[in-house]
């Protein structure tokens, strides 16, 4: 029968109603495997949001720049750059945030690989323009700022990006770190504005699922000092979710 690998819900006419890989189909099933049918199953997950995402933000008129902070393997980088195109966003710039090394060095994180091996996480920046060249779409409209956020993220950018750049009609904060959010939140604060939508990949990750750690806590501290407040948005997989930014000064702030 060969190894059951996707996760496609399938329903039956009969118990137990849906199909259920049994022990013939799993015989065979190794860590490899299980790998693949993991990252299968995620990046389905996370397609679907940009293909929601980019749907909302046309439809809601929200106009201005892609931001993705932590661009590892360049897979959500280019389900943007496709669904920007898909809705005719051809005015929107793309920028990559990414030290292009790895993650940096942490003391709060619980998960091995980040703890053991930050470098396993590592995408250089030519490997990143190849992907992204031979994605071809929008590759005059990208540009990478490299470098680890504490220092590339400095105040000098930020003003020229408020100066001279769009405001963010979509970022992606993929950072796995509460070292590495923490700028990056700061970063983002004057070029958000209503209608932003943030994605934030690893709220249940790496710090065994508790989200008031890690990015979560960056998150919430973050909110706490920003003028905006967000809405949740969508629920990305059991790992990630979605917000949209907004103003008003007589709701409630803090959510996660």
């Amino acid at each position: 029968m060969g190894k059951e690998f996707s996760c496609n819900v399938k329903p039956r006419a009969e118990e137990p109603w849906v199909s259920i890989a049994d022990g013939e189909a799993l015989a065979d099933w190794d860590h490899e495997t299980e790998i693949a049918y993991n990252q299968n199953n995620r990046q389905v997950e996370k397609y679907k949001f940009f293909v929601k995402t980019f749907d909302a933000l046309n439809d809601n008129e929200v106009y201005g720049a892609y931001h993705e902070y932590g661009c590892h393997r360049v897979r959500t980088f280019r389900m943007a750059l496709t669904e920007a195109r898909r809705h005719g966003m051809d005015n929107m710039k793309f920028f990559a945030f990414d030290s292009f090394a790895g993650l940096p060095e942490t003391t709060t994180a619980t998960k091995s690989l980040w703890l053991e091996n930050p470098a396993a996480l590592t995408t250089t920046e030519e490997r990143f323009r190849e992907l992204v060249e031979d994605h071809g779409i929008y590759t005059d409209k990208i540009s990478t700022i490299k470098g680890f956020y504490d220092d590339s993220l400095t105040i000098e950018l930020q003003k020229k990006f408020v100066d001279e750049e769009d405001k963010i009609a979509l970022a992606t904060i993929d950072c796995d770190l509460y070292e590495s959010a923490v700028p990056v939140f700061d970063f983002i604060e004057p070029l958000l504005q209503e209608g932003s939508i943030l994605y934030i990949d690893d709220l249940f990750c790496g710090y065994r699922g508790v989200a008031t750690r890690g990015v979560g806590r960056a998150f919430l501290e973050f909110q706490q000092r920003s003028r905006f407040k967000f809405f949740r948005h969508l629920e990305i997989g059991w790992w990630g979710r979605s917000y949209i930014a907004y103003i008003d000064d007589d709701a409630p702030n803090g959510i996660l």
